[in-house]
């Protein structure tokens, strides 16, 4: 007794260690891959953090209507730097306009100018008795703003980017959406695909969980005519969780919410565990089995450890951790007189079966090789609902938008970063440039309006008055001290890199998919070379406890099991990606467990591991009919991994008992 009650308060005093000193849970999925200080993550959660906002109408009043829905900004203070244009009017000039000024086209702009003036629709950034040619007001309607009008179709389209903070930002649109009378909004871009995902991936997850838990039950009242014993299983999965979660948060700064997904062989482990303990634990040889798989399946994940991949490497320390967490558990905590009712299944003989099952297995991994072919691309993790693939389908025909890069620019500070985005001069470019000019550049642009304004403004400003336009002429200068732009953290990657957001592919432009696809493949090839060693140390780890030719016999059911799942995966038409590889890790964390128990097993330890096996697989099949890809394709290898390694366990391994 006195060694339980030491082990759950040295168990509780460490959980609230590492939850205290915890950080959120990272759900970025780029920085599963790429260290989240990198330049890459952080262009990736820039792009997925913008909302395209497309309004649809039949005219041009019905869609000024929509407009007025909208929110006036896209998320920072438009007063704040309008009043900077204000200020400053001499100081920032569109391109056309310091064209025609360095042309001393003083004809052109005079007209161009007298047209805003006498506009009855126009704006006033700066009234016209501070700032006669409204350069202000040229400089602000001709910068990139990320707002288009077409007209498509008979219909009249106007797209406007929005970026959203958080799913608020997003929710608040979804409402709009949803409370439209007259033409329609749709919504686009990697920000609603997420919320959208994340949303219907949580619902669906929560409603497998209740199914996997209400079949659980079920199972356990079949065979144990109570469900008592789902309490003490459910602690050592409990258990297990914490323990691992524990020793990653203390080991890693933040853990993945990838982590957790892969971490789920816990819950079979866990249940196998548990199970094999109540029917079996007063056999001989049981603590041996139990440690021998506890061991294999722990050093297993720890060869991840030899990756460059910071979420292997958690997915290794969390699991190992877990699956040590469940062994103490079960070996300390549960109750040794603990004699549930014991049932039986029904005895099915399988032995007719066996030489047709392993022709399948071996013509389903033949038939597979030859067709097998790797996808890297992100893109095929994720297959969009309709209504979202509708709006990037108008997307794409009405404003035929071009691949987006990002080209970094690097500097000491604010005002050299804005003179090498000015001197890289790249068109059709959104970048900080766009809305503030640097302090050379400022320069410049008075230089340029002194001239005007001494060569054209008594002809010009007649409206003005004399007076007025001596008071302009001689009017004081000043540099606008760019580090204090309000608009500078929307483009600083840091304090001192900006980036340039630019259509299409330029020298040394990112493209985040493309890096992203990268990293995917390098990192599918890793763990494709870490798989040898890991059936290596099995291998060894199983020789020290059963001997060369058990260990061989123990191997092969995961072996082939894996194989198997791949092969069947590539005849169903897919190819295979970083996930499925993954996957393989788990089945076969899973399959040692079924085929050591089975080595040495009585009647009640083969119930355990069907048992085990059983819930198991029902769990994950539940998971492969979710609407993520990228769970569903872990979900499909787990469930027909886990039931073909269990299969031919059944056939190829013979009780010593």
């Amino acid at each position: 007794m006195l060694k339980k009650i030491l082990f759950v308060v040295l168990s509780v005093l460490f959980f609230g260690f590492a939850i205290m000193q915890a950080k959120p849970i990272e759900s970025e999925l780029t920085k599963a891959f790429v260290k989240s200080d990198s330049d890459l993550v952080k262009l990736a959660s820039l792009s997925s953090s913008y909302l395209n906002v497309i309004l649809a109408a039949d005219n041009q009043q019905e869609l000024e209507t929509l407009q007025e829905l909208l929110p006036e900004n896209a998320g920072f203070n438009v007063k704040a730097v309008t009043d900077v244009y204000r200020d400053y009017p001499e100081n920032f000039l569109s391109e056309n306009t310091r064209k025609l000024l360095v042309d001393k086209n003083y004809t052109e702009l005079e007209k161009e100018s007298l047209e805003r003036v006498y506009s009855p629709l126009g704006i006033y950034i700066a009234p016209p008795d501070s700032d006669p040619y409204l350069l202000a007001t040229d400089f602000v309607l001709k910068h990139k703003t990320g707002e288009e009008l077409k007209s498509f179709g008979g219909k009249f389209f106007l797209l406007k980017r929005y970026k959203v903070n958080n799913n608020a930002d997003i929710e608040k649109f979804l409402e709009m959406q949803n409370n439209v009378e007259a033409g329609k909004i749709y919504l686009s871009g990697p920000s609603i695909h997420s919320y959208v995902t994340s949303a219907k991936s949580a619902f669906e997850i929560n409603v497998i969980c209740v199914i996997s838990t209400l079949a659980l039950l079920f199972l356990c009242k079949y065979y144990f005519k109570s469900i008592k014993i789902v309490l003490p299983i459910g602690l050592s999965i409990v258990y297990g969780f914490l323990f691992g979660y524990s020793v990653s948060s203390v080991l890693f700064s933040r853990l993945h919410i990838l982590t957790f997904v892969f971490s789920t062989s816990l819950i079979g482990i866990s249940l196998d565990y548990s199970l094999h303990y109540f029917l079996t634990g007063k056999e001989a040889g049981f603590k041996k089995n139990l440690t021998a798989s506890m061991l294999t399946t722990v050093f297993a994940f720890l060869t991840l450890i030899l990756s460059n991949m910071e979420i292997l490497k958690q997915i290794a320390i969390f699991t190992a951790s877990g699956l040590l967490g469940v062994y103490l558990f079960v070996i300390t905590l549960l109750p040794k007189d603990f004699n549930p009712a014991q049932g039986s299944f029904p005895k099915v003989s399988l032995a007719k079966l066996k030489p047709v099952f392993l022709i399948i297995v071996i013509l389903v991994i033949a038939a597979g090789g030859f067709r097998l072919k790797f996808d890297d691309d992100v893109k095929n993790l994720y297959k969009p609902p309709k209504n979202l693939m509708k709006a990037e389908k108008l997307y794409n025909e009405v404003f035929k938008p071009k691949d987006t890069e990002f080209v970094l620019v690097k500097g000491n500070n604010i005002d050299e970063i804005l003179e090498k985005e000015e001197n890289l001069n790249i068109e059709d470019s959104v970048s900080l440039s766009n809305f503030v000019a640097s302090k050379f550049r400022q320069e410049e642009n008075q230089q340029l309006v002194k001239k005007l304004y001494a060569e054209n403004l008594d002809k010009y400003g007649k409206f003005l008055g004399q007076e007025n336009i001596e008071k302009i002429k001689n009017k004081e200068l000043k540099v606008y001290d760019t580090e204090k732009f309000p608009l500078n953290s929307e483009f600083m990657l840091d304090k001192n890199t900006s980036y340039m957001m630019v259509n299409g592919h330029y020298e040394n432009s990112i493209s985040p998919a493309r890096e992203m696809n990268k990293y995917m493949r390098d990192l599918r090839k890793e763990c494709m070379l870490l798989a040898p060693v890991v059936y290596g140390v099995l291998l060894a780890l199983l020789t020290l406890f059963f001997g060369l030719k058990n260990s061989l016999k123990i191997i092969v059911s995961p072996l082939l099991g894996v194989v198997f799942s791949i092969g069947l995966i590539l005849l169903l038409g897919e190819n295979i990606n970083l996930f499925n590889i993954l996957a393989l890790f788990l089945i076969t964390g899973f399959s040692l467990d079924y085929s050591i128990f089975r080595l040495n097993s009585s009647e009640k330890s083969k119930d355990a591991v069907f048992m085990s096996m059983l819930s198991t697989a029902f769990s994950f099949l539940m998971l492969s009919f979710t609407g993520f890809k990228l769970i569903s394709t872990l979900g499909l290898t787990l469930f027909i991994g886990i039931t073909v390694s269990y299969l031919l366990s059944v056939f190829i391994i013979k009780s010593r008992v």
